[in-house]
């Protein structure tokens, strides 16, 4: 599959759902530091490190890599 410039629009949303994933992770790593539940901790773990994936592929995405399309 061909891979095509993106448009300014494009470039915003994606730059705004890095910014929130970006919060989310950080979030989730600073709650874990608060909590004694194991259960809590193992899901914030879970919800951090599925985050940062989803950063790695945003920059992808951002920066122009192909990887993911």
């Amino acid at each position: 599959m061909p891979h095509h410039q993106l448009g300014i629009h494009e470039k915003v949303e994606l730059h705004e759902l890095l910014t929130m994933k970006t919060v989310c992770a950080a979030k989730a790593m600073a709650m874990k530091d608060m909590v004694t539940d194991p259960q809590l901790i193992s899901l914030l773990e879970q919800d951090a490190k599925k985050s940062r994936e989803h950063i790695r592929e945003l920059q992808n995405i951002v920066s122009g890599s192909p990887a993911g399309f």
